[in-house]
């Protein structure tokens, strides 16, 4: 049964952004400040899901080939992920380098940055605390779950040992100690950025060393609380905003993959993924399962909404069907339109995987990022006969073929008949319904 008109499924695929502009015009500051507030939570829950994911794959590294070989992993990883900022500094813009890092940061959520400090010789950015290796610290990771986040013999927890390696690697690359940090206490951590080409020079104003560091959403609460509504370019794009961490993550996870691809071939990044993604989807199963179909709809848009995605939904009688053009994160690197142009297939660290597999759905020359999604599907569609395994994000493998091509993702309603799912989508990872078991959980 058919729920919603195509206008109605427009206005769910809508983001906060186009309500509270809406809003903004009809004068309802009240619906707008309500907007803002849960545009400001828009991309928790994918950053939650990005940072878990990295820390626990520098972890496996780690865990399965020694420290020093996981080193030198994350070196490489890292000295891939900083090539546009060592160009960037052989072309003199220390500027520009420094204000795209402290964007990263600054998107992260949970993060608190104070104003930039600057002198002659450094720009100092104190995050207070850090939202991402500083907020699992926060929580306690590292020594609750120690093979995953924590354990390393320089005690550096394992998202931090990634940002370790960024550093070295645009050190190294530069010739001199450009980007430097102090972990301090509570998750918090001192950023010191030295001057080059640039010493004795002034590179930010008193304005911009407050508002690099302020996200838009920030800002616009504030005009509204001091009672300047004039916010509408604040307001216009922002579920875009956070492209400098949500591509920087994106970037270093295809690099793990590729790195996984390396150490152990498609069966070893089969593991990977068992064991540091699929997890997630065995976590948030008894939510989403106790979500009503209009619940579920409208959360699946703001997810794609704050994946950096452009996307359309269609309704059918037992799903509702989301056509990505593209998917912010696979579909973008599949197409090269990642931040700061980060990121092409055939570079280093950035394979396509010429054989089939299960975890690439079984196809040729298949685009190594996207096996991340064979095994969510995998999660979701072992056990598909129990309503327990809601069907809630369950991606088409075989639709975008091609890097022009829409990717297509399926929201299952409650009452679809399990036995009616396509047959397809449990071949592209080769399962069987009647085959389908329950996967063992990863802690």
């Amino acid at each position: 049964m058919r729920q919603y008109t195509e206008a109605e499924l427009a206005d769910i695929a809508k983001p906060f952004e186009a309500h509270a502009i809406d809003a903004l015009r009809r004068g309802d500051i009240e619906r707008v400040e309500t907007l803002l507030k849960a545009m400001r939570q828009g991309s928790a829950g994918l950053d939650a899901l990005s940072g878990h994911t990295l820390s626990r794959k520098a972890g496996k590294l780690r865990r399965d080939f020694g420290e020093e070989p996981a080193r030198a992993a994350l070196a490489r990883i890292g000295a891939q992920l900083m090539r546009t900022w060592t160009l960037q500094y052989a072309r003199g813009d220390e500027r520009g380098a420094i204000a795209d890092l402290v964007a990263i940061f600054r998107e992260q959520g949970g993060a608190k940055l104070l104003p930039l400090q600057e002198s002659d010789e450094s720009i100092m950015l104190d995050l207070a605390p850090c939202g991402s290796g500083g907020r699992l610290e926060r929580q306690g990771l590292p020594e609750k779950h120690p093979d995953w986040y924590g354990g390393w013999s320089d005690g550096v927890s394992s998202f931090c040992q990634i940002c370790k390696a960024c550093q070295g690697a645009l050190n190294d690359a530069v010739g001199a100690e450009v980007w430097t940090t102090q972990k301090g206490p509570e998750g918090s951590c001192r950023l010191i950025f030295a001057k080059i080409g640039t010493r004795g020079k002034i590179l930010f104003d008193e304005t911009e060393c407050a508002t690099l560091v302020e996200t838009r959403v920030a800002r616009a609460q504030a005009k509204l609380a001091a009672g300047d509504a004039d916010i509408e370019d604040l307001i216009q794009g922002q579920r875009k905003d956070w492209t400098p961490w949500h591509d920087f993550g994106f970037v270093c996870l295809e690099y793990f993959y590729a790195i996984a691809l390396e150490m152990g071939g498609s069966d070893y990044l089969d593991e990977v993924l068992s064991e540091t993604y699929e997890p997630a989807f065995y976590a948030g199963f008894q939510r989403y399962a106790a979500m009503s179909d209009d619940e579920l709809v409208r959360e699946i848009a703001r997810t794609w909404n704050y994946h950096c995605t452009d996307f359309a939904i269609e309704e059918e009688e037992d799903r509702f069907v989301f056509r990505l053009d593209p998917c912010g994160s696979g579909g973008r690197l599949f197409r090269g339109q990642m931040w700061r142009d980060m990121f092409h297939y055939g570079e280093p660290l950035s394979p396509i995987m010429p054989e089939p597999h299960d975890i690439n759905f079984n196809r040729y020359c298949a685009p190594a990022y996207c096996t991340h999604c064979a095994a969510s599907n995998r999660a979701q569609l072992n056990g598909a006969s129990s309503e327990s395994h809601p069907l809630f994000f369950v991606i088409d493998g075989h639709a975008q073929m091609k890097p022009g091509d829409a990717c297509r993702q399926f929201s299952y309603k409650k009452r679809a008949v399990r036995e009616k799912v396509d047959l397809a989508l449990f071949r592209q990872i080769g399962l069987t319904p009647q085959a389908s078991v329950h996967r063992r959980k990863i802690d």
